[in-house]
């Protein structure tokens, strides 16, 4: 999958990718808004792939205002430490295998240390285990320190491997739960066989105003994360939620 850069310093080697899977409600969609136009991070580039819905739109977040919105976006904090993707579009019929091919292979080019990957799974589908507790929950592939910071802010694992469960056991346990989950399981399992460390934060939700759980997530992902370092500081929604949900219901439709 090319990437075409559209900055001058661009490093991804060591870098971490936060980058969301388009899944039910958009969630994790909305949670890279918040960070990208909150942080006011600059865009750094762009990926090509045929396996994406073609797109172009106008600017998505309020301090880009001369860029076109396209399928794959590719946004930097300014040291470097995080790379941030955001997909505006999903994949293809039939297409979400190949898609996560090239996503693994961008990974292992570019060089990422490793990848946070936000994901949404539909809350109607889940089992009884997982209706009462919380509704973030993380699959991982690898131990690692992304891991520790959300088991210490108590988010817990999607699926509770029994002990003496290998590695693969326990992905196919967890990925067993997810519904509507985009390119998720293709991803995880390709990140597994490849030996790239990723930990994947998954909301339950439901489809309908999914602001609240998008800021949920975001929530989530930065105390885990500290992406924003400003705890007093506020999410900036970018000015394309105006369109997101109807202000006013005609009065004529009851």
């Amino acid at each position: 999958m090319p990437f075409v850069k559209t900055a001058d310093d661009v490093t991804t080697a060591g870098s971490i990718l936060l980058l969301p899977a388009v899944s039910i409600g958009n969630v994790p969609q909305l949670a890279i808004d918040l960070f990208v136009n909150t942080l006011q991070l600059p865009r750094i580039g762009i990926l090509d792939t045929p396996h994406l819905t073609p797109l172009s739109g106008p600017a998505g977040f309020d301090h880009q205002t001369n860029t076109r919105s396209v399928p794959l976006e590719v946004y930097q904090t300014p040291d470097k430490h995080w790379t941030i993707v955001q997909q505006r579009s999903p994949p293809l019929p039939h297409h979400h295998r190949a898609f996560a091919q090239e996503l693994i292979e961008f990974i292992q080019q570019a060089g990422f240390a490793k990848v946070m990957l936000l994901a949404s799974s539909d809350a109607a589908l889940r089992n009884d285990k997982l209706i009462d507790g919380p509704q973030i929950r993380t699959i991982s592939v690898g131990e690692d320190e992304l891991t520790a910071r959300f088991r210490a802010l108590s988010v817990t694992d999607l699926h509770n491997a029994p002990s003496g469960e290998d590695g693969c056991g326990a992905l196919k346990g967890a990925l067993a739960h997810l519904h509507s989950a985009g390119v998720t399981k293709h991803l995880a399992r390709l990140c597994l066989d490849a030996g790239v460390p990723l930990t994947a934060c998954v909301s339950l939700v439901n489809e309908g105003d999914n602001v609240p759980d998008a800021v949920m997530m975001a929530n989530a992902v930065n105390s885990a994360l500290e992406l924003m370092t400003d705890r007093t500081a506020q999410w900036r929604p970018p000015r394309s939620w105006e369109w997101l949900m109807p202000s006013n219901t005609p009065a004529e439709m009851f």
